[in-house]
């Protein structure tokens, strides 16, 4: 398991009964057509004071936390590992990055030539060497691409400060919304927060979409494997007649059987098991009755066959006549059906009393 995915675990474990009590208030008071959209609500966060202060890493955490909880909210049913982390990194970053002194501490991490030059000018003396131009110029690689990386960082969060500048301009009506100007600086303050909200939104609806697709899937796996389990029966049962027919050893029979993965469905001839022997049944199945069914024409309880519902005991009925099915049978027990086909023999020959 790589990192991200156990620090992803280890916040799953904390986040999640922080989260449920807000989704089911979701689920309960928020309507279904209006509760996927909820992470438009995180946009103006940043620059509202709701969260309080921004920068560094309680802003981080605040905005991380505040993007998880929109999208967990947005689909109720959604696990913490279904949540989109990408998304909320982002916004977590964006609440690092928001702070009024973010870019100006983030340049003061640099090694630049005009950085250590105030550093020596501010510090100087004895203790300090003086830095030359030449040496500021032949810093490792590894040290220009830090510095370049924080100069990136300062200037995005000047970006991030300077639309939330511009929105709360726009809110005290400083920068008039209905004017051209005014609405072209409004879409470029929110452009960033619009895209990534508008991402978690379509994941929302999508989230819900995907697990029906599952569900449905895996519903209909489950109805051709029990089709195919009814095929396979029906083959297993005429390869073994035919067989018989033609006087092919009953040992080869199963052995064929077992070859075409069908060992499973074998069943012995009743000639064999006439002279003793183990019928094979112990899972069930269908029973050879040289073409005689069980005599139910007075009504009774089957306790043979492969499995429920597998339609592989042969049966004749009259009309007017019913058939309950095996889960009738399990309920009349609590459970048993050995005990539900005692009550419903009782009922039965009570009710055929009164008849």
């Amino acid at each position: 398991m790589g990192l991200f995915s156990k620090a992803k675990r280890a916040v799953g474990k904390i986040a999640k009964p922080i989260i449920k009590p807000f989704q089911k208030i979701s689920d309960k008071f928020l309507p279904n057509e209006l509760r996927p959209f909820l992470p438009y609500a995180t946009m103006f966060l940043p620059g509202s004071g709701i969260l309080g202060a921004m920068g560094g890493a309680g802003g981080f955490a605040k905005m991380y936390a505040a993007n998880m909880l929109s999208q967990a909210m947005g689909d109720p049913e959604a696990e913490f590992e279904d949540l989109s982390q990408l998304s909320g990194i982002l916004s977590g970053a964006q609440g690092a990055l928001s702070g009024p002194t973010s870019a100006a501490d983030l340049r003061g991490m640099k090694s630049s030539p005009a950085q250590a030059r105030d550093l020596y000018n501010t510090m100087g003396g004895p203790g300090l060497k003086p830095v030359t131009e030449s040496a500021l110029k032949n810093r490792s690689l590894l040290t220009k691409t830090g510095d370049l990386g924080l100069e990136g960082l300062a200037k995005g969060s000047e970006y991030l400060t300077g639309n939330i500048d511009t929105l709360q301009n726009i809110g005290s009506g400083e920068i008039d919304l209905f004017t051209k100007e005014g609405a072209k600086a409004a879409g470029r303050a929110i452009a960033p927060d619009f895209i990534k909200a508008s991402a978690d939104t379509s994941l929302n609806i999508a989230r819900p979409a995907m697990r029906k697709f599952i569900e449905d899937d895996l519903a209909e796996q489950a109805q051709i494997e029990e089709t195919t389990t009814a095929d396979e029966s029906e083959r297993a049962t005429l390869q073994m007649k035919f067989m018989r027919q033609a006087g092919i050893p009953e040992e080869t029979v199963e052995e064929t059987l077992i070859v075409n993965d069908l060992g499973d469905y074998y069943e012995p001839p009743v000639e064999a098991a006439a002279q003793g022997g183990i019928i094979g049944l112990k899972e069930g199945g269908m029973l050879n009755f040289g073409g005689r069914e069980m005599d139910l024409r007075t009504g009774g309880f089957v306790p043979i066959g492969r499995k429920e519902r597998a339609d592989d005991v042969p049966a004749r009925l009259s009309k007017n006549e019913f058939v309950m099915t095996a889960d009738a049978v399990r309920a009349a027990g609590g459970g048993s059906v050995n005990e539900g086909a005692k009550r419903m023999y009782e009922v039965m020959n009570n009710l055929e009393a009164r008849a």
